[in-house]
């Protein structure tokens, strides 16, 4: 096992070599820049920048990474070009560099050019499909994550239009539920509904008879929750009725994770990993359940799904992406001291983050406090995990 002597080449094999380490600075700074603002050293409030950094740039680059490395195996197609990285991180880097610079609107039009390129890369690698996936073709739950693209396509394009002139609020509104929340939510079941069985050892579901049948039958059920889910978030946005929309959308993810995921299937799990995706899963559906309780405190229950929910997964996934294709995977079947540390940290930041909300006399502070948390959890991860980006598994 020994350091790949052109690393570009290997990124461009498995872009995740690369994304990663750029969507965790991204993430960061995102968080950083409230301690920043609060001391005084930037002067700008940094709500935009801060929102742009953590949806474009952290996740953004984890998403990026981890689809431009697994499509390619999935579908039995080339993994990325030299050409194709390049486009995509020049892309990337125009993006937080305009954002940077207080130009949002370039910023989120040059994101949206990002998001459509990489999805005709994506495109075509299934269309070209040589056979990969669980029944000859992509998995079923597969159509959420191209749901969830045209979902932030979406979100961004009326981002644009507002940051434009062309449109009213309404529209930034509508485009940060589908960028914010519906498209990592998408991605979150559609990749764990083929991801998360083999990483909780749950045992697959038989296909039948007819595996074609099946394969089908379970794309509609993700076309319907998806559908399901967007009609909600567009239906929260005309009636005034944020406990039952609330109550509605957690019913329908949950739902699609016990049938379609059959999260219950598992274990209990004992190592580190399989217990921070279950704690991962746990904390979005808490913080879809989140207006049950309190209604008017949105920003503080979306803060529970980020932070607890998709950036804990998001780091645990790549914490098994990293490891494995490193050359490292006998790790995988210990206790993982660090990613343990890095959950603590993540949801002691949410505590802080989200409970902020409840009182303005304390708000700042505990912004600052989650804000330093999340870092440390995230400086930490990054330590202990992204030198191994370098190496490569010689099976």
């Amino acid at each position: 096992m020994n350091a790949h002597p052109s690393f570009f080449r290997m990124a461009s094999d498995e872009p995740y070599r690369i994304l990663f380490p750029l969507g965790l600075l991204a993430g960061i700074f995102g968080v950083l820049l409230w301690p920043l603002y609060f001391t005084g050293f930037y002067p700008v409030y940094p709500g935009v920048l801060h929102a742009r950094f953590m949806i474009e740039g952290f996740m953004g680059g984890y998403v990026l990474g981890f689809l431009g490395t697994a499509a390619p195996r999935l579908t039995g197609t080339p993994p990325f070009s030299s050409r194709e990285l390049l486009s995509v991180l020049a892309l990337y880097f125009g993006t937080l560099g305009a954002h940077l610079t207080g130009k949002h609107g370039a910023g989120d039009a040059l994101f949206l050019l990002l998001l459509i390129v990489y999805l005709s890369f994506l495109i075509r690698r299934f269309f070209i499909a040589k056979g990969g996936g669980e029944f000859g073709k992509p998995p079923p739950g597969f159509v959420l994550v191209g749901f969830g693209f045209l979902c932030a396509v979406a979100g961004v394009a009326g981002l644009v239009i507002t940051e434009n002139g062309l449109g009213g609020p309404r529209w930034a509104i509508l485009g940060g539920r589908l960028l914010n929340e519906i498209w990592i939510l998408f991605l979150v079941l559609g990749v764990g509904s083929f991801l998360l069985p083999r990483l909780l050892k749950i045992a697959p579901a038989l296909p039948g008879p007819n595996p074609a049948k099946t394969w089908r039958r379970r794309a509609l059920w993700s076309i319907a929750a998806g559908a399901a889910i967007v009609a909600l978030s567009l239906l929260e946005g005309v009636i005034d009725q944020p406990r039952w929309t609330g109550l509605a959308r957690f019913m329908v993810a949950a739902g699609y994770l016990l049938v379609q995921v059959r999260l219950l299937k598992g274990a209990t799990p004992k190592l580190t990993l399989p217990r921070c995706l279950y704690a991962a899963v746990g904390l979005i559906l808490l913080g879809l359940l989140f207006p049950l309780g309190w209604p008017f405190q949105r920003v503080g229950g979306l803060h529970v799904i980020f932070i607890g929910g998709f950036a804990l997964m998001t780091l645990t996934v790549a914490t098994r992406v990293v490891l494995s294709h490193g050359g490292f995977g006998s790790l995988l079947a210990r206790k993982l001291p660090f990613l343990g540390a890095t959950a603590l940290l993540f949801i002691s930041a949410m505590v802080f983050r989200s409970g902020g909300d409840f009182t303005l006399l304390w708000r700042n502070g505990a912004l600052n406090i989650g804000s330093l948390l999340w870092a440390a959890g995230a400086v930490l991860w990054g330590w202990k995990v992204l030198p191994k980006v370098r190496f490569v598994d010689p099976d």
